[in-house]
């Protein structure tokens, strides 16, 4: 994907299907390379990216912005800058232009970005560097559920780590697919996995439907753990497409 012109045309999702772009968090942009990716960007977002005072953040949103215009460009056939948003209440973007009813999610950690787009299926996607320091007993107790908490207790310790991030992973993609901010508290749900390793979600709202829900679980070069939330039944990583994304 060029920075100066529109993404080329790329096929849309076929119903049921995932697509996945990840892209590795960029080094040191220079003035002169900002400039095309910045030029994508509306009143409202290059507002933002200049109240960013360290380098690093401004650097982390212009590259995030150009992502998804670059990407939902590319399908929709139209120029980075063309692309339009709306926000839920809760602050959830979603695209004005609808040739097709794509959603789409995004997330970014320390080193890698992630963007999941479907076709008409709300969806959501998390990712962790799972090298990071964490308190995993600490903040499990604070946010899981309590039977997940029982999960990773009942772990070895070599085990509580990769649990951790799996379950972390999930709970964040579900929230970001259901678009309610913080009104859907993350102990207000909870993963379990099925004898074959599968992610099983139970709730706990009155009329909530569980098995509407699909998730997938990847991880990327070793130490990136990634969970996607799609509401569809029946999808797996059968249906899941992935992408390298690069300027």
């Amino acid at each position: 994907m060029a920075a100066t012109a529109p993404a080329a045309s790329m096929l849309l999702p076929a119903a049921g299907q995932v697509h996945l772009w990840l892209m590795q968090e960029w080094g040191a942009l220079s003035a002169d390379r900002q400039v095309p990716y910045a030029e994508w960007l509306n009143a409202g977002e290059r507002a933002r990216w200049q109240r960013f005072r360290a380098a690093t953040d401004r650097q982390r949103f212009l590259q995030a912005r150009a992502l998804v215009r670059s990407v939902l460009a590319g399908y929709l056939q139209l120029p980075p800058a063309s692309v339009e948003f709306a926000h839920n209440q809760y602050g959830k973007p979603q695209l004005l232009q609808q040739p097709a009813p794509l959603q789409f999610n995004l997330s970014h950690t320390h080193g890698l970005l992630a963007l999941v787009v479907t076709r008409d299926a709300d969806a959501g996607v998390d990712v962790e560097a799972v090298t990071r320091e964490v308190e995993i007993l600490t903040l499990a107790q604070r946010f899981f559920a309590p039977a997940e908490t029982a999960l990773i207790k009942a772990c070895s310790a070599d085990a509580q780590r990769d649990l951790f991030f799996r379950l972390w992973t999930l709970k964040e993609a579900y929230v970001k697919a259901r678009g309610l901010g913080l009104q859907l508290g993350l102990d207000s749900f909870a993963f379990h996995f099925d004898t074959a390793g599968r992610p099983q979600l139970s709730l706990d709202e009155s009329g909530a439907d569980a098995s509407s829900w699909s998730f997938m679980q990847l991880q990327h070069a070793e130490r990136f753990q990634i969970a996607l939330a799609v509401q569809a039944a029946g999808i797996s990583n059968a249906q899941l497409k992935v992408f390298t994304a690069a300027f």
